[in-house]
């Protein structure tokens, strides 16, 4: 294995370690694909490491780079997962590849998280949203708070902690709202306190509004063929749907978030029924060094 990577992924383990503790963050990147020849991504979570590797025609093997991640960070062989990262369609997101069951916690900004590094494809947590949800959760403080396409309902714990005082996470995956409680329950909220809705968010936010919210929380998929949902979703195509959706459901005064990781995302702000202001550069954390993986909003409604 070259040395360069070796000595890299040495000089990024040290520097973010170090960073990591003295902000409580137990989940963060470390090396992130900084060298062309050795494209993948390892990130900490605890005591143990995600490897996540993309395959470019004749790339290295992942079992290649065991020995030396095992070497260079000290972390056992047994505590290293990777995953191979290829163009997924929109089901992918939900369909289980293994069934290990080894969710454990991490802690992030004093909130518990709980996540799983070899049942499915993403871990339950994405560490690049990390800054969106303490900015969320210095937002929801007695505020009434939506959060669609909730996934593992993180955005959710950090406002129901934050002392909001309504949280609702709309996601169409009952697996993924079962994690959800147990990420609430994890930090010592009771979920029956909680709304977790099971729905397809695109015909959700087409029908009446019953409820309105302080804050809302959109952070679609790119693409979605779910066999879950009755239409097919393109966050491209959709975005002005489901953003002129959201804010219908807005109380006076209150915020929107909207975020993709779509790299060529572009947003239709004539169509938009608000004001949108881009605060990607304040969302993306020090520890992801390629500045393109998601693109993040905050719009209020017009008056």
């Amino acid at each position: 294995m070259n040395q360069a990577f070796q000595n890299r992924l040495r000089k990024m383990a040290r520097h973010y370690d170090k960073w990591a503790r003295r902000r409580g963050l137990e989940a963060y990147r470390i090396y992130d694909a900084d060298l062309d020849e050795f494209p993948i991504t390892v990130d900490r979570y605890a005591d143990r490491l995600y490897v996540a590797v993309y395959q470019r025609g004749e790339d290295i093997e992942p079992e290649a780079y065991l020995p030396y991640l095992s070497d260079t960070l000290d972390v056992p062989e047994s505590r290293i997962f990777f995953k191979v990262r290829q163009r997924q369609s929109g089901k992918a997101q939900y369909e289980k590849l293994d069934a290990r069951q080894q969710e454990f916690p991490v802690r992030e900004y004093d909130r518990t998280l709980l996540v799983n590094l070899t049942d499915y494809l993403d871990t339950g947590l994405f560490l690049d949203h990390r800054e969106t949800r303490r900015m969320v959760g210095e937002a929801a403080a007695g505020k009434r708070v939506l959060n669609l396409f909730a996934y593992t309902c993180s955005f959710g714990v950090y406002a129901a902690t934050a002392g909001a005082e309504r949280v609702d996470n709309l996601d169409l995956s009952n697996t993924y709202l079962d994690w959800g409680r147990r990420n609430f329950a994890a930090n010592g909220l009771d979920p029956a306190n909680y709304g977790f809705l099971r729905e397809d968010a695109l015909q959700w936010l087409r029908g009446g509004v019953t409820e309105r919210y302080d804050l809302i929380v959109l952070d679609p998929p790119t693409f979605s063929n779910s066999k879950m949902m009755d239409d097919v979703l393109d966050t491209q195509r959709d975005h002005v749907e489901l953003i002129n959706g959201a804010l219908r459901r807005l109380l006076p005064g209150g915020m929107l978030y909207f975020s993709t990781n779509y790299r060529r995302f572009k947003l239709a702000e004539e169509a938009i029924a608000g004001t949108a202001r881009e605060i990607t550069a304040q969302t993306l954390p020090p520890d992801f060094r390629k500045k393109n993986l998601h693109r993040c909003w905050t719009i209020t409604a017009y008056s």
